[in-house]
């Protein structure tokens, strides 16, 4: 099947390289589902692993790239929930740059997710 998503290094930076979105999204489903279960049964033992395995373990090294490029981008905090928007640039018929936008406004985005991605 392959990797469906790498972690790679460049230039000191760590990115998420998805190869396949299918999976990610298949296994994401899984995940969600697991927690509602976990929510609907009120399986504690089992939400407490989930915890304790995937939601305190911290690579610090990561963290701190993290933090260090979030601090650049000079945004309030709950920005994190708000996904920037990225708008290419052409020049016959090649992208050579692409531009990045922050709104501020989580509903308003959620409803053009909506209109745009909706199946």
């Amino acid at each position: 099947m392959g990797i469906f998503i790498e972690k790679k290094i460049k230039d000191n930076k760590t990115y998420f390289v998805v190869n396949d979105h299918d999976k990610l999204r298949e296994l994401f489903g899984d995940l969600l589902a697991e927690v509602q279960r976990i929510k609907s049964e009120g399986d504690y033992e089992a939400g407490k692993a989930l915890v304790e395995n995937y939601g305190v373990k911290i690579d610090y090294k990561l963290h701190e790239e993290v933090l260090e490029r979030w601090n650049k981008l000079n945004i309030a905090p709950y920005a994190g929930f708000i996904q920037p928007q990225l708008h290419a640039e052409y020049n016959n018929g090649d992208i050579v740059d692409v531009k990045i936008e922050y709104p501020m406004d989580f509903a308003k985005q959620m409803l053009w997710y909506k209109e745009n991605f909706s199946i």
